[in-house]
């Protein structure tokens, strides 16, 4: 039966995008190995293991909340520690995963690039290809990156992802054919504009060139109001902080219809505020997909609701990543840092949704390839043997500020 009412299209539609999309091969068990690195709160994990054909074994990540939601929510495997610190694993890789810190590529920003120490973290991606040769891979980052130190930064990457052993030894070593591509994940089935660079990787010696990254815009965006209504978040839901705003943003969010920005308050009204970016007291378009979905920023950047005057809460910037609300986030407890502890922690993910859908393509490429599936007795030990691993680790929580 078709939908006939607005409502119900709209409820349809949002009922249709939580389904899975990845493809999932019919009568085929296993599943391949993956290492996860800079997996923050673990986006890109959780859309991997919705395929039902990857099992991370082993993930890493040195920011204390991040570590916290990951264990909660996806498992123990989490290795916390300063990832240029740590010896790579003695587990199987079959799939690496890599989300380096963007910030140093992105476009808001100084757009510094490969001249800084975040930037330089590629060069951890490449010696965990060197070392653990996985199959394939995939690695998510700022489209700035393709810019950045006018395209110096991505000739550098380029290379390191291409041949991680020559370019960081000089010597032979595994190669990889790479797809790159800058994917709008509003066209993945996130109800979200977000733009990010895609580069997936397979292993030369497979015979198998990688993935087209599918785009699935012809079925239609998801808007704000399908994903935060379809179904309505309760209001005790973790993570579903409101009323904390001030009595002035709150009449200033009056003053701004749906859509749009601080820019239509006038110049000489008494709540009138400069900014630089088009974030500021942006409010969402309800029909629309939201706008990006950031990590940090002062006043006026939090995102704002279509149709109360107040910022999203953590739990409504969750459902425009794609995160399901079982997904807790860890906070700290009580407090004015638990706020922007979970806001770091969602800005900075890859939503699962559009993951599930690109790991989902380079599982695909690999089985055609006869890459073998492992089977969950194996996976489970090396899971266990993770964990002494990690016992291992130096502890970092204690040195990091808490906020």
């Amino acid at each position: 039966m078709v939908p006939s009412s607005p409502t119900a299209i709209r409820k349809s539609r949002a009922q249709a995008a939580a389904r899975p999309r990845a493809h999932r091969p019919a009568n085929v068990r296993g599943r391949y190995a993956a290492v996860s690195l800079f997996a923050g709160a673990g986006g890109l994990d959780l859309g991997a293991e919705s395929t039902e054909r990857v099992r991370v074994v082993w993930a890493n990540d040195n920011e204390r909340w991040a570590c916290e939601t990951y264990r909660r929510n996806l498992g123990p495997h989490m290795a916390e520690g300063d990832i240029r610190a740590l010896e790579v694993p003695d587990v199987p890789c079959d799939i690496l995963l890599a989300g380096p810190p963007c910030q140093d590529f992105s476009q808001l920003w100084n757009h510094d690039g490969a001249r800084t120490a975040r930037g330089n973290l590629f060069r951890e991606v490449a010696r965990f290809l060197a070392a653990m040769q996985p199959a394939g891979f995939v690695l998510e980052n700022v489209p700035g990156l393709l810019s950045a130190n006018r395209g110096a930064a991505w000739t550098v990457v380029r290379h390191a992802l291409r041949a991680p052993a020559s370019f960081l030894y000089g010597g032979p070593g595994v190669r990889y054919d790479l797809a790159a591509r800058v994917v709008d994940m509003a066209d993945l089935g996130v109800p979200q504009h977000r733009e990010r660079l895609l580069v997936i990787g397979t292993r030369r010696d497979l015979g198998v060139r990688p993935p087209m990254i599918p785009q699935l815009a012809a079925a239609g965006h998801i808007s704000a109001r399908e994903a935060l209504e379809f179904p309505p978040i309760l209001d005790d839901a973790p993570n579903h902080e409101r009323g904390l705003d001030s009595p002035d943003v709150v009449e200033r969010l009056k003053l701004i219809p749906p859509g749009r920005n601080y820019t239509i308050i006038p110049h000489d009204h008494p709540l009138f505020v400069k900014g630089l970016i088009s974030h500021v007291y942006r409010r969402l378009d309800p029909d629309e997909p939201s706008y990006t979905v950031i990590a940090n920023g002062g006043g006026g950047t939090h995102g704002y609701h279509y149709a109360e005057p107040r910022r999203l809460s953590n739990r409504e910037r969750a459902r425009l990543q794609t995160f399901p609300d079982t997904f807790v986030f860890a906070d700290g407890g009580p407090g004015r840092s638990a706020y922007p502890r979970v806001r770091r922690q969602v800005g900075n993910a890859v939503p699962p949704r559009a993951a599930e859908i690109v790991v989902g393509a380079l599982v695909q490429r690999l089985q055609l390839a006869g890459v073998p599936l492992r089977g969950a007795r194996e996976l489970a030990d090396v899971r266990r043997a993770t964990l002494k691993l990690g016992s291992l680790l130096p502890a970092t929580a204690e040195k990091q500020e808490a906020a």
